[in-house]
């Protein structure tokens, strides 16, 4: 029994030692093979793998000037380069975080973006940043065996991002739907709360002209990067006002994220009411999968 204590003694003595050691020497970290953006207070801008860090110094290695080794007082920033992970998966960003699925966010696009959307394939849409808040687009829809008189033919947009904060966005786009019989036109302003990998988004929607004359609508939309290569999004949608814009839409789906394009897939409950031949309401509810296709055609 007293060996056993002894033995036990000894055990805890030996793990307090090394305890203590851990515990007063230097914070030291070493990091796995990702590359990390550092920026210093002078505005050097170093991109390399930490090799060590502690609460003194970081050691960097880079490509161009090899080890470097950088004081902790002179870092003012360090993120990890996304779009280099080197996890078990790659790392893809939400490229197209200017939109959840159909609705506008209020994030800009980037500054030469030129973009390519596809929506249930006969609607191809346009977009191209005008400048770092600014940009505009142009779609079409075509559906074969129908005529061309009973859908809407094209669509002019455009969008300024007018607060840009780290968390908070606000932004106002317009829309024009024409067609050989109706035109209507859309002011969207919107405010987008939190950071683009998680952000909640509020887009009021006020129509003027054709058949959604004097009518609001109001859409709410969650937006979640969920893993290195998948974001998650639920858009959702209110209509008040003429009877052509009542109604509701709830739906959920995944942007599937790759380095320069992304494929949409969700699925949305559709509810309104129609009268029948008896003149009284009649709520219907369809379920709508929804596929979108998006491309950078930048380089």
């Amino acid at each position: 029994m007293k060996k056993l204590l002894l033995i036990a003694c000894l055990l805890l003595g030996v793990t307090l030692s090394m305890s203590a050691q851990d515990y007063f020497k230097k914070d030291t970290i070493k990091t796995a093979d990702n590359i990390f953006i550092i920026r210093l207070k002078d505005g050097t801008r170093l991109k390399g793998r930490i090799i060590e860090q502690n609460t003194e110094q970081s050691k960097i290695q880079t490509q161009n000037m090899g080890l470097v080794t950088v004081p902790a007082n002179q870092i003012v920033s360090m993120e990890l380069d996304k779009n280099q992970w080197n996890g078990d998966n790659p790392y893809y960003e939400n490229r197209f975080i200017d939109r959840t699925h159909l609705m506008p966010t209020a994030f800009p696009m980037k500054k030469g973006d030129i973009d390519f959307h596809n929506y249930y394939v006969y609607y191809n849409e346009i977009s191209v940043a005008l400048g770092n808040r600014v940009n505009a687009g142009f779609g079409i829809l075509i559906l074969p065996y129908v005529p061309l008189n009973s859908v809407f033919l094209y669509n002019l947009k455009a969008k300024a991002t007018l607060i840009s904060t780290e968390k908070l966005h606000f932004s106002v786009s317009g829309y024009f739907i024409g067609a050989n019989n109706a035109n209507t036109a859309i002011i969207i302003p919107t405010i987008s709360i939190g950071k683009k990998e998680s952000f909640f988004n509020i887009s009021p929607l006020f129509y003027t002209g054709g058949n959604y004359s004097n009518s609001f609508g109001l859409s709410v939309s969650y937006v979640k990067k969920t893993s290195p290569n998948l974001t998650f999004f639920s858009e959702n949608f209110f209509g008040i006002g003429s009877t052509n814009s009542r109604g509701t839409s709830v739906g959920a789906g995944f942007r599937f994220d790759r380095k320069r394009h992304a494929f949409d897939l969700s699925l949305n409950l559709l509810a309104y009411n129609s009268r029948n031949y008896h003149s009284s309401d009649r709520l219907n509810i369809i379920p709508a999968p929804s596929v979108g296709y998006h491309l950078k055609l930048n380089k």
